[in-house]
């Protein structure tokens, strides 16, 4: 690629010639010192095109001058502009004239052509003046030896030709005028300029184009490369040094730009392997007034192209919050939670479907974030949604997502899902046993051809996500009932594992206590947290915890809003204590033997999850609260931990 040409000197033009040509060049050169600078070289053919090149190569010359055979060779060899000293047919009359002045043996000899004027002239005074044309030195010396030998006395010519009369005894008459050379030093200084504000907005475009990830490059109507950009050299490990110039088809056969040129038609969009990267590719002819005058190539990195596609599908709906839980907030040290820590790791290192089993409250999103946060995808969305508590028709549009006009009050452009919004990340389906039917049949369709449509929708949106689905329920019992389908149950029970109730891990209870009551305090701004009132973990212990975690908890935080930070006398915390945990003073506690007996294997834990507790201890126990609390169900669910439709499910149920 050619250096830039500076745009802030004066134009650098040499000017080319021998003996009388560089003679004129010195005559009429100063008068144009203030508008180029000029130097004289009287060098021809290749000495000069040698000096040319590399003068080109350092940046330092804008336009050559030259004229005749030397100005032709130099066209055909050098980079830059050659700007030739034209000959017009009365500057051959105005030099025939003076030589026939001379003698009457007169003959002229130009390069490459005649001049129609000339013979017109000649014919119109029945002169004698024969008119020969070379191409070469050694034309132009073989035919001066002839026409001396031919008794011509005057050689009319440009000054190649008429060095050699004078060489060979003859007399040589300059062709060239001085207007002429004149005329030519004008065009050099025009064709200097208009080539600094070509290379200026070509260093525009190269800069642009230097700054883009994507690689360009552009080739003539032959196919040669004009320009290369750095991320091409990157894409195909060549640098624009070595590339500009050389054909496209003989550095990247695959990529070749010859049909485009040919058919005129673009090609978009095709997927290419370069090396080990998978790239996409576009074609574009350049078609301007004469015919296709060349052609685009664009790469693009397609993992660039789906980590965009990534943040549109996320940027498309409302950001899911952050993963704020890691493993390591699963907090207990007993042999249940030691176990269901490592297992959670293990399952986190691959990509299977997980159901993760346990009662409300057992902190089931904790531990599908802790897995998603140990997992290959943690970079990615992490989307969770409660399918008990969206209706039907919501819930499927929040899922899978809806075209614009889907349905009456579909928003105008459409909606991404919560699949798409997932993509490359974790998908939490809570509470998935609540599914409805008809969804548990999309559901199923989704996660075997990882392929969501859209409501109202016609092509299929490819989604890479990982399942991560909860329950409380018993899901072998529901596929008996016909409940729940029997072919979703096996897609999501490829990986399951069990969240404990808070009652069969007691020996995290104290930790687990004086932590939410800690937590409890920081929120409340209180300077200097205080361990929890003795009197309150007497209680803890001896509660059976039907709302697990989330219960513990709640009763944490109001013993705390109530009693932290004061000084009471033993009688006043007890009252304090039964105003803010009443379930603790009542008969929800656990048996003795129940309660001092041995922690339970977790064969034994799994076979009494919440599915096999009698329902009607658990009825009744939401009974007495409700009692308690004069009917209030807002009370109740915030004493028994638990979200109003779970409180009614679970009457209902009874």
């Amino acid at each position: 690629m050619a250096p830039p040409v500076s745009t802030q000197a004066r134009p650098r033009i040499w000017a080319i010639g021998i003996s009388r040509l560089a003679r004129a060049f010195a005559d009429l050169i100063p008068a144009y010192a203030d508008r180029a600078e000029f130097r004289i070289v009287g060098k021809g053919f290749e000495a000069a095109a040698s000096a040319v090149a590399r003068e080109a190569r350092e940046g330092r010359l804008d336009v050559v001058v030259a004229g005749g055979s030397n100005g032709a060779y130099l066209r055909q060899h050098v980079d830059v502009p050659v700007v030739l000293v034209k000959v017009t047919g009365f500057d051959v009359m105005s030099a025939l004239a003076t030589a026939r002045r001379i003698s009457p043996r007169v003959a002229l000899v130009t390069h490459a052509s005649t001049y129609a004027e000339v013979d017109e002239f000649v014919r119109a005074f029945s002169l004698s003046v024969p008119a020969y044309t070379y191409l070469t030195e050694d034309d132009a010396v073989a035919r001066v030896k002839a026409l001396k030998q031919e008794g011509i006395q005057v050689v009319v010519g440009p000054g190649l030709v008429t060095d050699l009369a004078d060489r060979y005894g003859l007399t040589g008459v300059f062709l060239y005028s001085g207007n002429s050379v004149r005329m030519a030093l004008e065009d050099a200084i025009e064709a200097a300029r208009l080539r600094r504000i070509e290379a200026t907005r070509r260093d525009y475009v190269n800069t642009i184009l230097a700054h883009l990830n994507e690689g360009v490059a552009a080739v003539d109507a032959e196919g040669r490369i004009q320009s290369f950009n750095p991320a091409m050299e990157r894409f195909l490990g060549t640098s624009a040094t070595a590339a500009v110039g050389r054909k496209l088809q003989t550095l990247a056969p695959n990529l070749a730009l010859e049909g485009v040129m040919q058919s005129g038609d673009k090609e978009l969009e095709a997927i290419h392997k370069l090396g080990d990267k998978m790239v996409v590719v576009n074609r574009i002819p350049i078609i301007g007034e004469a015919g296709t005058a060349g052609a685009v190539l664009t790469i693009q990195d397609a993992s660039v192209i789906q980590r965009v596609d990534r943040n549109l599908r996320s940027r498309s709906r409302t950001r899911p919050a952050g993963v704020r839980y890691s493993l390591d907030d699963l907090a207990g040290t007993s042999a249940a939670m030691t176990e269901l820590r490592e297992l959670a790791r293990r399952y986190a290192a691959v990509d299977s479907t997980v159901l993760i089993g346990g009662e409300s409250g057992t902190g089931k999103e904790v531990l599908a974030q802790g897995m998603h946060d140990a997992s290959p995808r943690r970079a990615f969305p992490f989307v969770a949604v409660n399918c008990a508590a969206f209706p039907e028709a919501l819930l499927e549009s929040e899922l899978f997502g809806y075209e614009e006009g889907a349905f009456t009050g579909a928003r105008r452009g459409g909606k991404a899902g919560l699949f798409e919004s997932a993509h490359n990340g974790t998908l939490f389906l809570d509470e998935v046993g609540d599914m409805p039917s008809a969804l548990q049949t999309r559901l199923l369709r989704v996660l075997q051809e990882k392929q969501v449509l859209p409501i109202g929708g016609l092509d299929a949106v490819p989604v890479n996500v990982r399942v991560i689905a909860a329950t409380h329920r018993d899901l072998t019992a529901m596929v008996r009932d016909g409940t729940f389908r029997q072919d979703l149950y096996y897609r999501l029970n490829i990986l399951r594992i069990e969240m404990p109730p808070l009652r069969e891990r007691a020996e995290d209870l104290p930790e687990l206590a004086e932590l939410l009551y800690r937590r409890a305090q920081e929120r409340l701004g209180l300077e200097r947290p205080q361990r929890l009132p003795a009197a309150a973990r007497a209680r803890l212990g001896r509660y059976r915890w039907p709302g697990n975690i989330r219960e513990l908890e709640n009763v944490t935080e109001r013993i705390a809003v109530l009693v932290a930070g004061r000084r009471l006398e033993s009688d006043a915390l007890q009252r304090e204590l039964l105003a803010a945990a009443p379930e603790l003073f009542g008969d929800g506690a656990l048996p003795a033997a129940e309660r001092d007996a041995e922690p339970a294997a977790p064969a034994a834990r799994a076979r009494r999850s919440l599915a096999r507790v009698k329902q009607s201890s658990e009825v009744d126990h939401i009974r007495r609260v409700l009692e308690e609390c004069g009917g209030d169900r807002t009370a109740a669910c915030h004493i028994l931990g638990i979200s109003p439709t779970t409180l009614w499910r679970r009457l209902k149920a009874a």
